[in-house]
């Protein structure tokens, strides 16, 4: 008995036990490159330095991204998006962002995992719109493939709209939670929501992993180019404070991103935007190099670990577009 319950514990034991995660939609709103916001890390409650919050339940999920055998998966790359309290997406084809959607809501995070494979996001409780129940959106790029999965969790839960009736739509007859046919795999994405200790303000959390049947393959970066960069302080704008200058060898069609420090505990890596310039606006989060050469990248965070990590999607994988 005490091998039988070890083997819950320890990766690579009773993988029959795992439940693949289920692949749905990926949805009409993910967000167009021109709606993802600069500040694109795993906090989609604090938006920049604004100090207003978004309207809305403060909402927790963690969890790990892990292969068949139980195994974590490092450096995958792991998105949420979803509607905001009254519904509404930040995705917009004619604007910067859906002018509707709350201003103060990120509306889109992303977050890559460490060598533990966990991820964690803090963001606002999903609002309700016609046809749908509640629902966050996820999208998981697992090293070496160049599209990511999509998938969606749901509340579980009576949902009540704004003005305090019951949904007309529910769990049972959401147009993607009622079409995923195995039992298990609609157990897996519905997840119960308990309150956060210590907090007076109503946050909840839940704990989800995903579960890949995917095999991972950590990509072979040219030239051996290092992905763990220190930064060379260099005067910023006038007036403005030092930024930190990050050079990496840059092949055509690669696009890199920057990890810096982790938001919301230790866990992994959050992303930091970055100018192509030394003083120059902060206006991008992901550069994809045009030629072969050097790429510098000036960041304003200092890192607290003494290094950032320059993260690379090879040609064609995804470039935060569907």
């Amino acid at each position: 008995m005490a091998l039988v319950s070890a083997g819950f514990t320890l990766p690579g034991y009773l993988a029959e036990a795992l439940t693949v995660s289920p692949a749905v939609t990926q949805g009409p709103f993910y967000p167009l490159a021109k709606n993802i916001p600069l500040d694109k890390d795993n906090d989609l409650v604090q938006l920049n330095d604004s100090l207003i919050l978004p309207a809305g339940i403060i909402t927790q999920v963690s969890g790990r991204v892990l292969d068949l055998s139980g195994n974590p998966v490092r450096n995958a790359l792991v998105e949420l998006w979803h509607a905001d309290q009254e519904g509404d997406y930040l995705y917009s084809a004619n604007a910067t962002r859906n002018p509707a959607c709350d201003p103060n809501f990120a509306g889109f995070g992303q977050f890559l995992t460490a060598s533990d494979g966990r991820f964690r996001f803090r963001t606002i409780k999903a609002g309700l719109y016609q046809g749908r129940t509640r629902h966050y959106h996820w999208g998981v790029t697992i090293p070496g493939r160049t599209t990511r999965t999509t998938t969606q969790t749901f509340w579980n839960e009576t949902a009540i709209g704004t003005n305090g009736s019951v949904w007309s739509t529910q769990n049972s007859n959401d147009n993607v939670y009622s079409t995923i046919s195995n039992a298990a795999q609609r157990a897996s994405v519905l997840l119960d929501f308990t309150a956060v200790p210590g907090t007076t303000t109503g946050e909840v959390q839940a704990t989800w992993d995903y579960v890949t049947d995917l095999t991972p393959a950590e990509p072979t970066y040219p030239d051996g180019g290092s992905l763990l960069v220190s930064g060379t302080p260099v005067a910023g704008p006038s007036g403005a404070n030092p930024r930190f200058r990050i050079r990496v060898p840059a092949h055509a069609g690669y696009s890199y991103e920057i990890y810096g420090n982790p938001s919301l505990a230790d866990l992994a890596w959050s992303a930091l935007p970055f100018s192509l310039t030394a003083a120059g606006a902060i206006d991008r989060q992901i550069q994809t190099a045009g030629a072969e050469g050097t790429l510098d990248l000036y960041v304003e965070q200092k890192a607290l670990k003494g290094f950032y990590h320059v993260s690379f999607r090879v040609p064609g994988a995804n470039t935060g577009t569907p």
